[in-house]
């Protein structure tokens, strides 16, 4: 089952827009929703400054794909 991207759920719950906060970050709206869906990663910088645009509640590791379990 696939979850929601903590950025995201920050997003949604503020209201916030993917342009609004794309502008705040200096990338594009598509860029930050590739984040978001997971298909694309940022560069540290890129993380850092999400996290403090969302004051810290959305951490840099919340960016850092974990690889995936394999089945007990």
């Amino acid at each position: 089952m696939d979850r929601i991207h903590p950025l995201r759920a920050w997003r949604l719950e503020r209201r916030k827009t993917l342009a609004g906060l794309a502008a705040r970050v200096g990338v594009t709206p598509s860029h930050l929703s590739e984040i978001e869906r997971g298909l694309n990663q940022p560069s540290m910088n890129l993380a850092a400054k999400l996290s403090r645009a969302t004051g810290g509640e959305v951490q840099v590791g919340d960016f850092v794909r974990q690889p995936a379990r394999a089945s007990a």
